[in-house]
C-alpha cells in the first residue's frame, strides 16, 4: 500500500470523524494509546502534535491522563472530542510508518487483486439509494413513491404487500408483483389518468426490499447475509469480507433454484472492466467461491508483479499480459522459470521474443523471473570532469572529441586545464585498460590549422578533463550533495562538525593517506555498524567508485579535483597489474604543481609527466632532475634493484634533448634551485637615503644593502647602528628560559639552606623577581663596526639574512649614566672626560653601588671595562656620544641590621655547642 493512498485514506477516515462527533459513537483512546503517545520523545510528541492539530497539553497534562485512564468506563462512550480522535489518527499513522517497509527492502510479492478487498483501504459500504434499473423486478416489501399532480396534489407511499399488489388511493389494489419498475411505474400511471380526468401521477421508486443471499466456499466469512435487493456479486462478496487466501478470483458461482446462473471472473473486472456477469442478486441465491486453481508468480521487469492465478489453458503470453507487459528495461533474451520437478526444483531458461515461449504452458507453482537489463551501455562514449554537461553520449562510427566538444567558449570551464587530458581505452574482453595522454585544446580547437589534432573515439571511451592545478568548481554544491545523502543517517545532523567546510577533501584525504582499495571490505558494513566519520568516508568512497559509471554521480564530476578524479583510474590500474603484467603507474616529487601518482599513458614520457602534474613551480631546477627506476629484484638481498638517472630537464621541455620514455613505477624528483627563497627581505630604517625593505639574495652583504639604500645621510651616526638579526632573538629567547629555570633552582635551594636571605636583602620574593624577567623580550641585537664597514674592510662585514633588520641614527651629543649612582641621568658629552668625571657628575656612587664593576655599553653595543688606574689607562677607554655608564649593585651588600642579626645568630649557635660540648 502506498503512502499516498494511506494519507488520503487517514484524511478522509479523520474528516468523516469531525464531522459525525456531534452524532456519532466513537471509542476514546485508551489508557495503553495515552501512555504509548507518553513513551515517544518530546521532540516526536510535539512534531505529531503539529502535524494532526492535537494539543498536546490536554494529552500530556494530568489532568487529562486521569480523565483517559479512568477505570470507570462505560461499554458505549459519547462521540470522543477532536483531539481524542486526532490523536488516535496520529498514533494510527505512526503504526503504519513502523509497519511500513523501507524504500531500499524488496517489497513482499502478494496476490494480485487481495487488496481489493483490504478493510484496510476498501472504501465499499453498501448503498439502499441507488438509482433503480428499468429492469428491476418488484417484489414483497418494495416501496413505490407515488406522486399526483394535476387538479389535486397528494404523495403517497405504497408498500408491495405479500400478495404482490400495491393500494392506489381510491382505485384499490393493483398486482405489480414481477412486473419490471419500467412496466409497473407505466401501469399505475395508466390507472390514475383513466381513472381521475386531469390528473396525473409520477412513480419513483422508495426503499427497497431485503434479500437473503449466502456467500458459501472460500469466502473470506461465508454465511447469510440480508443484503439490498440491488446487491450483485461483487457487493456480496465485499460484505463477506471478500474471498480466503485460498479462494479463487476466477471461479465464482451464482447458483439459483439449484442451477448455476452464473459464473464471474474477477480478473475481466479488474483487468478489463468488464462487468457483464457481475449480475444482481435475487433473494436465495447461493455465491459460491471455489478453491484457487493454477498460481503462478511473477517478478522482476514487469509493470505488475504478483501471483497470478490461471485458467484453464492460459498460457506465458497471457500471463504477461495481466502483468501489464514487460518494463522498457527487461532483459526478454534470458527470463527464468523455476518450477517443481520430479526431482526438485527446476530452471528452465526462456526467450520472450520467440513465438514458443509466448505459447508456454504453465503450471501451478511455477515461478518467471524477468531480469533487468544490464545498466552497461555498449555504444558510448563518457566525458568526466571539468566540462560543462558530463554524462554518458551515444557514440557513432568516426566519432571524434570535437563532436562533443566543439564549441570551447560554452563546452569548457574556465578553470579548465587545456593542456592535459585523459582517454581510458578498453582493450579487451577482461575488463583491462589502457590510458591515453592527449592535449584537450589541439584535439577540440577546430580553429587552429596547424595544431588541430582531431581525436577519434571508440565505444566506451571514458575522457578525462581536469581542472587547472588542483582546483575545484563550485566545490559546495558538491559537498551540499553530501550532506543531504548522509544527513537520515547521522544522529545529530544540524549540529554535525564533521559536515562543515569541504566534507570531500577531508574524507579523500583520509582515503588517500590510508591507500585503501575502493569497494574493500570496509566499505562493506551495514551503515547501523559504522562510527558517524566512518559512514560519511564510506559514502564518499562509493562516490569514488561510481563516479565514471554513475549518471548522478557523473553530473557532479566537474566539481571533483585532479586528485580525485585520478583516484578511481588508480585503483582500476592497480587491480588489474599481476605478475605478469606491469602496472602502469608513474610518480612524481619534488618542485611540481601537483606532485603523486598519475596512469603512464601509452608511449608516456618526462614531459608529459610534468604535464600531467600541472607543471613545474617557479622555482625548479630545470638543469637537473633524477629519474628513479626499478630494474629486477634481487632475490639474494629480499630487495629490488633500483637505477638512478641524471636528466636535463631543461632540454628536453624545449626539445633540444630527446625525451626520456617512462616506464612502471618509474619516479622523477624535480629538485628546487639553490638557495632559492621567494622571498629575503631585510629591513633598513633611520638615517640611510633610501629607507625600506629590501629583497636580497644569498650571499648579499650588508654593505652591498646599504649602497642599495643610496649610503648614510649627513647626519647619520653608524658608530650607533642597531642590527638585529631573528636567528639571534630566537637563540637569546632559549637560553634565556634555560637560565631562569637555573635560577629558580637555584633560589629554591638556597632558600631552604639561608633562611631567606636574599629575600632581606633585596627586599623583595627572588621568585617575583625571577617571573618578571620572564617578561622582558629578547632584542636579538648583534654588534657590528659600521665605520669600518663604510671603509670597505671586508673582515668587518657580514652576510644578510631573511628579517635582518638595520637601524641607524642620529649624531649623538650625550653620555648617560645608570644604575647605582645619586642622580641618574645624560650628560652632553665633553672631549677628555673618562668615566669617573661623568660619575662625579651624577652623584657619585650610592652606599649600595659596587663600584669596582662599573662598565660602560658602548652605542655599537659592544661593552667597555674602563681601567681602574689613571696612570695607565688606554686610549680605548675614552668615552664616545651615546655611550651608556652602567653602576650596578652589590648584591653582597648588607646593612647594619641583617649584619648583626646574622652575627648574633653566629654566637647563639656557638653559645649551644660550647654548652653541649660541657654535657659531656
Amino acid at each position: 500500500m502506498s503512502l499516498s493512498t494511506r494519507f488520503f485514506r487517514k484524511l478522509l477516515v479523520s474528516t468523516a470523524a469531525l464531522m459525525m462527533a456531534a452524532s456519532a459513537f466513537a471509542q476514546q483512546p485508551t489508557a495503553a494509546q495515552i501512555e504509548q503517545f507518553q513513551r515517544l520523545p518530546k521532540a516526536q510528541q510535539e512534531a505529531l502534535a503539529k502535524q494532526y492539530g492535537v494539543d498536546l497539553s490536554s494529552i500530556t497534562g494530568g489532568s487529562s491522563a486521569n480523565r483517559l485512564q479512568s477505570n470507570s468506563v462505560d461499554k458505549l462512550q459519547p462521540a470522543a472530542n477532536s483531539n481524542d480522535m486526532l490523536l488516535m489518527q496520529a498514533l494510527a499513522d505512526l503504526e503504519d510508518k513502523r509497519k511500513t517497509p523501507l524504500s531500499d527492502e524488496p517489497a513482499k510479492l502478494r496476490r494480485f487483486g487481495e487488496n481489493l478487498f483490504d478493510a484496510q483501504i476498501s472504501t465499499f459500504a453498501p448503498v439502499s439509494n441507488a438509482p433503480v434499473p428499468d429492469n428491476y423486478r418488484l417484489g414483497p416489501d418494495d416501496t413505490l413513491l407515488l406522486q399526483l399532480y394535476g387538479k389535486q396534489s397528494d404523495n403517497y407511499e405504497l408498500v408491495v404487500n405479500r400478495e404482490g399488489s400495491v393500494n392506489l388511493p381510491d382505485l384499490g389494489p393493483v398486482n405489480v408483483v414481477g412486473l419490471t419498475f419500467t412496466e409497473a411505474s407505466s401501469l399505475i400511471r395508466n390507472r390514475i389518468s383513466e381513472a381521475n380526468i386531469g390528473l396525473q401521477a409520477a412513480v419513483t421508486m422508495g426503499k427497497l426490499r431485503t434479500i437473503n443471499v449466502f456467500v458459501a466456499g472460500e469466502a473470506a466469512n461465508p454465511g447469510m447475509y440480508a443484503v439490498s435487493a440491488l446487491t450483485s456479486v461483487t457487493q456480496a462478496l465485499f460484505v463477506s469480507g471478500g474471498v480466503s487466501d485460498i479462494g479463487s478470483l476466477r471461479d465464482i458461482r451464482v447458483t439459483r433454484n439449484g442451477k448455476v446462473t452464473a459464473r464471474f471472473d474477477l480478473y475481466d473486472l479488474l483487468l478489463k472492466g468488464n462487468n457483464a456477469n457481475d449480475i444482481t442478486l435475487q433473494h436465495g441465491d447461493v455465491v459460491f467461491v471455489a478453491p484457487a486453481g493454477a498460481v503462478v508468480a511473477i517478478e522482476g521487469e514487469v509493470r505488475r508483479p504478483a501471483y497470478y492465478e490461471l485458467a484453464q489453458g492460459e498460457t506465458l503470453g497471457q500471463l504477461l499480459t495481466m502483468a501489464g507487459g514487460l518494463q522498457a528495461s527487461a532483459h526478454v533474451n534470458a527470463v527464468s522459470l523455476q518450477r517443481s520437478g520430479p526431482n526438485g526444483r527446476e530452471l528452465v531458461n526462456l526467450n520472450l521474443n520467440e513465438t514458443s515461449a509466448q505459447n508456454f504452458a504453465l503450471r501451478s507453482g511455477d515461478k518467471l523471473v524477468v531480469p533487468l537489463l544490464s545498466q552497461r551501455v555498449r555504444d558510448q562514449v563518457t566525458i568526466v570532469g571539468a566540462v560543462s554537461r558530463p554524462g554518458s553520449y551515444a557514440w557513432k562510427t568516426g566519432m571524434q572529441l570535437h563532436h562533443l566538444l566543439g564549441n570551447v567558449w560554452s563546452d569548457l570551464l574556465n578553470s579548465t586545464d587545456t593542456d592535459y587530458a585523459l582517454v581510458v581505452r578498453r582493450i579487451n574482453n577482461r575488463g583491462d585498460v589502457e590510458v591515453m595522454q592527449f592535449n584537450l585544446l589541439d584535439a577540440v580547437d577546430t580553429s587552429q590549422s596547424v595544431d588541430f589534432s582531431p581525436l577519434t573515439l571508440q565505444p566506451q571511451d571514458i575522457v578525462l578533463v581536469f581542472h587547472e592545478v588542483n582546483q575545484a568548481f563550485e566545490r559546495e554544491k558538491l559537498n551540499s550533495f553530501i550532506r543531504k545523502a548522509v544527513q537520515t543517517k547521522l544522529t545529530h545532523f544540524t549540529e554535525n562538525a564533521l559536515l562543515s567546510g569541504d566534507i570531500t577533501a577531508t574524507f579523500f584525504k583520509q582515503i588517500e593517506s590510508s591507500s585503501a582499495l575502493i569497494a574493500s571490505t570496509q566499505y562493506r558494513f551495514e551503515d547501523n555498524a559504522l562510527t558517524e566519520p566512518a559512514l560519511i568516508e564510506s559514502f564518499v568512497a562509493n562516490m569514488l567508485q561510481q563516479l565514471y559509471v554513475n549518471p548522478e554521480y557523473l553530473a557532479l564530476s566537474k566539481h571533483f579535483t585532479r586528485r580525485e578524479l585520478l583516484y578511481p583510474l588508480l585503483q582500476t590500474l592497480s587491480k588489474q597489474s599481476t605478475d605478469r603484467r606491469v602496472i602502469p603507474i608513474v610518480s612524481v616529487s619534488g618542485d611540481v604543481k601537483v606532485p603523486g601518482e598519475y596512469p603512464l599513458p601509452v608511449n608516456g614520457n618526462v614531459a608529459m609527466l610534468i604535464e600531467a602534474a600541472a607543471g613545474l613551480n617557479s622555482s625548479a631546477y630545470l638543469p637537473r632532475a633524477e629519474l628513479s627506476r626499478f630494474l629486477a629484484q634481487q632475490v639474494e638481498r629480499n630487495g629490488v634493484e633500483q637505477q638512478n638517472i641524471n636528466i636535463d630537464l631543461g632540454a628536453i621541455l624545449s626539445g633540444e634533448q630527446q625525451d626520456v620514455t617512462l616506464a612502471s613505477r618509474d619516479r622523477v624528483n624535480v629538485f628546487t634551485t639553490p638557495d632559492w627563497s621567494q622571498v629575503r627581505l631585510v629591513n633598513i630604517r633611520g638615517e640611510v637615503r633610501f629607507p625600506g625593505a629590501y629583497q636580497v639574495l644569498k650571499g648579499e652583504k650588508l654593505s652591498d644593502v646599504i649602497k642599495r639604500a643610496g649610503g648614510f645621510t649627513s647626519d647619520a651616526y653608524p658608530y650607533g647602528a642597531v642590527f638585529t638579526r631573528e636567528a639571534i632573538k630566537n637563540r637569546e629567547a632559549e637560553q634565556a628560559a634555560k637560565l631562569l629555570e637555573q635560577l629558580k633552582s637555584d633560589v629554591a635551594s638556597r632558600a631552604l639552606t639561608s633562611q631567606n636571605t636574599l629575600q632581606v636583602a633585596t627586599g623583595g620574593s627572588p621568585l617575583a623577581l625571577l617571573n618578571e624577567l620572564q617578561t622582558l623580550e629578547p632584542v636579538g641585537r648583534m654588534v657590528v663596526d659600521l665605520e669600518q664597514i663604510a671603509l670597505g674592510k671586508a673582515d668587518y662585514d657580514i652576510e644578510v639574512e631573511h628579517q635582518d633588520s638595520l637601524f641607524i641614527p642620529r649624531n649623538q651629543t650625550s653620555v648617560t649614566i645608570m644604575g647605582e649612582v645619586q642622580h641618574p641621568g645624560s650628560h652632553r658629552f665633553r672631549t677628555g672626560l673618562n668615566v669617573n668625571d661623568y660619575l662625579a657628575l651624577a652623584g657619585g656612587a650610592r652606599k649600595r653601588a659596587d663600584d669596582k664593576r662599573v662598565f660602560v655599553i658602548r652605542a655599537d653595543g659592544s661593552v667597555m671595562i674602563p681601567n681602574q688606574s689613571r696612570w695607565f689607562s688606554a686610549s680605548s677607554d675614552e668615552l664616545k656620544p651615546g655611550d651608556t655608564i652602567i653602576m650596578p649593585l652589590d648584591t653582597e651588600y648588607k646593612d647594619g641590621l641583617s649584619m648583626w642579626a646574622q652575627v648574633t645568630q653566629i654566637f647563639y649557635q656557638t653559645a649551644v655547642a660550647i654548652a653541649a660540648l660541657n654535657s659531656f
